[in-house]
């Protein structure tokens, strides 16, 4: 990841402070990232900033508590310029947090009146709030400038990349755009102000205990969201299960329900997944049963004679039953060689191949959960699996 993206000058006697919110460990929280990586769908993204709303709708807030513990009137005049750039100027419109309920209205499509605010969410904001009012204006200064305002152009550089991955357009970022060109001069006005405290004593310890406090805090809230993440892809199975709600539904066609193993192999001319790689003795494709499962996802795998398939590793955990043929299977360091009518278990994420060691094509018949850890997975399901060539 980037180290940094500020090409402004900074005033020597806080580049320690600077130094140290470079190489927080903020930089490498999961849900940073997931949006570096690309990991997020827009449902993601959704979440992350309905809650991200809480905090940003208060901004003004913070700086309005600074204000009032500043003696300084000239500081509080400067101060008094962010603020109403915060507000908009003298365009009610461009107010930064109504560009931002725009963003989340018109491009995310969101009903602000249906978010539930998780209690994390609250408990970042207030906090946040706490520090800028209740702490002396030395240590609200540093937790707004380099704590704050200065992480902001990497902060949402990195969010922008993840976003447009899912086709929001510059038109939809506009938000995150302003702030990554502003912010720098929001954090320079607060630094102006640190530094007015800088005879204070004990002022490096107290503005790096602030500036820590402050990302801390945003890295909680970050990993908090994360974890809420991985329960929001999962959350409407998990309810399902808990309300007993079945599934079925009087509509479903006969194709849905049963699945004739011998005519799909005869007819899978289009297969979910095929490969065949000859310095590797790769050759196979990969059925699918059309189950409208939540959970199980039932596959069918042939393999010619004398050849095998990738190995590979995957959330998914499986279970193989030979039904023609037959095979010897890796699984992690032992082999094992299986015939027509045995089993063998595959655990997720372990390395695993099948190689056809018999006559005639191998016929496998497999069932995994993938319908659940393709949702669960924050990352790219596909590249999770390893070609030969890459483990070798």
């Amino acid at each position: 990841m980037q180290v940094s993206i500020t090409t402004r000058s900074i005033n020597s006697d806080i580049k320690f402070l600077h130094d140290h919110m470079s190489n927080h460990p903020i930089w490498d929280s999961r849900l940073l990232k997931a949006f570096e990586m690309k990991h997020l769908n827009i449902d993601d993204i959704r979440f992350v900033f309905s809650q991200y709303y809480l905090y940003s709708k208060n901004f003004t807030r913070y700086l309005s508590g600074l204000m009032a513990n500043m003696e300084n009137d000239y500081f509080r005049a400067k101060l008094s310029e962010n603020l109403w750039e915060e507000g908009g100027g003298a365009d009610p419109n461009e107010r930064h947090s109504f560009l931002f309920h725009k963003f989340l209205t018109d491009s995310l499509g969101i009903d602000l009146d249906s978010v539930k605010y998780e209690a994390y969410s609250h408990n970042f904001v207030q906090k946040f709030l706490n520090q800028c009012i209740n702490e002396d204006a030395l240590e609200s200064a540093a937790l707004l400038s380099v704590g704050t305002e200065a992480i902001v152009p990497r902060l949402y550089s990195i969010m922008v990349s993840g976003m447009k991955k899912v086709g929001l357009s510059d038109s939809d970022l506009k938000f995150f755009h302003l702030h990554m060109e502003c912010d720098d001069e929001h954090a320079e006005t607060l630094e102006e102000i640190l530094l007015d405290y800088k005879d204070h004593p004990n002022w490096k310890q107290r503005s790096l205990a602030s500036l820590d406090y402050a990302l801390n805090l945003r890295l909680q809230f970050f990993e908090e969201i994360f974890d809420s993440l991985r329960v929001q892809r999962v959350k409407d199975k998990l309810n399902k299960i808990q309300d007993k709600k079945s599934l079925y539904s009087k509509k479903m066609s006969e194709s849905n329900l049963r699945f004739n193993l011998q005519t799909e192999v005869k007819n899978s001319s289009s297969p979910l997944y095929e490969n065949k790689i000859e310095k590797h003795n790769i050759d196979f494709k990969v059925c699918r049963a059309p189950f409208p499962a939540e959970v199980i996802d039932a596959r069918l795998l042939t393999i010619p004679e004398g050849r095998c398939n990738e190995r590979h590793k995957h959330a998914h955990e499986s279970v193989f039953i030979i039904l023609k043929g037959k095979a010897r299977i890796m699984v992690g360091d032992k082999f094992f060689d299986i015939g027509e009518g045995e089993s063998i278990f595959v655990p997720r994420w372990e390395i695993h191949q099948s190689q056809n060691i018999g006559e005639g094509d191998l016929i496998i018949y497999a069932i995994t959960d993938f319908y659940l850890t393709g949702s669960a997975l924050i990352g790219n399901y596909n590249s999770t699996a390893r070609m030969n060539d890459e483990l070798n």
